[in-house]
């Protein structure tokens, strides 16, 4: 596990992936092909074939397991500068996740063909911006099985709000307690009541569907340290 020091410098790793610098596909862009998504909109699911990646440039989306008898399990949200399709592309499988819009999106959709034959021998910022793509999702599941592990729930949310309040650079977290369970594998009165002991002791507020740090300092520092008694769920 990195150090509080080593926090500072490094953003945690959160179910929450997005790259705010998409200056790297910008010379590619009119190789794809724009579409846009409302909310709701099933993008794939599991098992479609892969035709295609697309590179998200607004809105967000989320991915998530799904069981054959229907139940799912978010792995994660994506926001701009994500991308959908191409482990499933590069690993020649076919989708294999439940993708759902969240919020309306405008997204650039790439042929294979393209992919294969244009954007990796041609344009090298957009294969190092696919290779992110692609570690972010890997870190961020190892690093949930790490949390699960090693983390009391206290500290998983804390580490959890942190390192979105970084990423996001907002202090207003849009998710409901019920989002948050999802994307952590909690119970949602266990998230409620952690966040309650939070709010108590001055690190959050939180309504029904947003979160808001009120002590970004205090939550680094809770990170890292042992759970008092009082803030057990």
């Amino acid at each position: 596990m990195r150090t509080h020091a080593d926090e500072v410098n490094q953003l945690p790793i959160v179910p929450w992936i997005e790259f705010r610098d998409q200056s790297g596909w910008n010379d590619a862009l009119h190789l794809g092909r724009k579409v846009t998504w409302n909310a709701r909109f099933v993008v794939q699911r599991p098992e479609d074939a892969v035709a295609s990646i697309f590179l998200l440039r607004s809105g967000t989306i989320k991915v998530a397991a799904a069981s054959e008898t229907g139940l799912q399990r978010t792995l994660w949200l994506s926001g701009p500068g994500s991308t959908l399709g191409e482990a499933a592309m590069f690993g020649h499988h076919p989708y294999m996740h439940h993708i759902t819009v969240i919020e309306p999106c405008v997204a650039y959709e790439f042929s294979r063909r393209v992919v294969l034959e244009e954007l990796l021998p041609r344009h090298p910022a957009v294969s190092v911006a696919l290779i992110s793509n692609l570690a972010a999702k890997c870190y961020v599941m190892s690093t949930q099985v790490e949390e699960i592990t090693f983390l009391s729930v206290p500290q998983r949310l804390a580490r959890f709000f942190y390192g979105l309040y970084l990423a996001r650079g907002s202090e207003r977290l849009p998710l409901s307690h019920a989002d948050i369970g999802d994307l952590l594998g909690l119970h949602r009165v266990t998230v409620s009541r952690t966040i309650s002991a939070m709010k108590r002791a001055g690190l959050l507020e939180s309504d029904t569907h947003e979160i808001v740090v009120t002590d970004i300092t205090a939550l680094a520092t809770f990170v890292t340290e042992t759970t008092p008694q009082d803030m057990r769920p």
